[in-house]
């Protein structure tokens, strides 16, 4: 095929596979605004490979490289079927938010996690029970909705930052014991606020032995 060329039969498979690729993700990732270029040619491609041809004039085989698709995917950006930010494409009429349904069960979530104050239970035990996938959990995270600050421990947006306040007004030197007792948490929890607030060298005192101790205190 010449370049500048794209057969219109081939024009047509691409554009077809092109939006059902970005269907599929935005149902697959409904807080995810839009996907990297080089991400949705992968998607077609994969598309393209699994979807045997049929009789249909848009079943075809894609025979297009990737330049061509690309081309492909710019043209449907200038009609105006698909937006383009950057390297990222979406649908036009794509809405980033959770079916009602899924919204509801994130809802019951995030206020569970915040009735458990400074101790909150893992994530993913309660959201599987609630039918979230860890798909969703992951883009509660990326957008903010969620803060993981240490393996298995996540809290919702206002609450982390409420003890990022509360942790930051507290007077003189905050170890572990000191925050676990004003928080009334657990260990875990009270090592993990502290290294994610000031970083991984607050968390503990550095330890020297007694007579180190008793022989700077001579001097």
């Amino acid at each position: 095929m010449t370049i500048g060329a794209i057969d219109p039969d081939q024009r047509h498979v691409a554009e077809r596979l092109v939006l059902l690729a970005l269907r599929r993700f935005h149902r697959e990732q409904p807080l995810s605004v839009d996907l990297r270029m080089d991400g949705l040619v992968s998607r077609v491609s994969e598309l393209a490979e699994r979807r045997p041809p049929s009789r249909h004039r848009g079943g075809a085989q894609l025979d297009l490289g990737e330049a061509e698709l690309r081309r492909v995917i710019d043209d449907l950006v200038t009609a105006g079927t698909l937006v383009r930010n950057g390297r990222r494409i979406r649908l036009a009429d794509a809405e980033t938010e959770l079916a009602p349904e899924m919204a509801e069960r994130v809802s019951t979530l995030l206020d569970g996690l915040r009735a458990a104050g400074a101790t909150p239970p893992r994530v993913d035990g309660i959201a599987s029970r609630l039918g979230i996938p860890p798909t969703v959990i992951d883009q509660l995270r990326t957008g903010g909705q969620l803060r993981q600050i240490a393996p298995g421990i996540d809290y919702p947006a206002d609450v982390w930052s409420a003890l990022r306040v509360r942790v930051a007004g507290m007077p003189g030197t905050i170890s572990i014991g000191r925050l676990r007792d004003e928080l009334r948490t657990t260990r875990r929890h009270a090592e993990a606020i502290i290294a994610a607030s000031h970083g991984p060298q607050a968390t503990r005192p550095r330890y020297r032995p007694r007579s180190q101790r008793d022989r700077r205190a001579v001097r």
